[in-house]
């Protein structure tokens, strides 16, 4: 392991609770938009497809599966990087 000034793992943790702020405002963002979880939207768009005149859903469902999956990688960086410190 490389030891990491505490100054350096502080900045480090800060800027990657920011990022993981950023990508749940876009989650929330669409939750609000579409009034339903990204898991009941893809139901949605693989039970009635998405009409060529809505293909925004599309765009907006992969968007929001992206910021989910940044979620879930930040979340698990963060506690790895704070179960260090102790």
């Amino acid at each position: 392991m490389i030891p990491v000034r505490r100054e350096v793992h502080e900045e480090i943790v800060k800027r990657l609770l920011s990022e993981l702020e950023y990508y749940k405002a876009i989650t929330a963002k669409f939750e609000k938009k579409y009034g339903c979880s990204l898991d009941e939207l893809e139901r949605k768009i693989e039970r009635g497809g998405v009409p060529l005149d809505k293909h925004e859903i599309w765009e907006d469902g992969t968007e929001w599966r992206n910021a989910v999956e940044e979620v879930e990688k930040l979340r698990k960086l963060i506690e790895g990087l704070k179960s260090l410190k102790k």
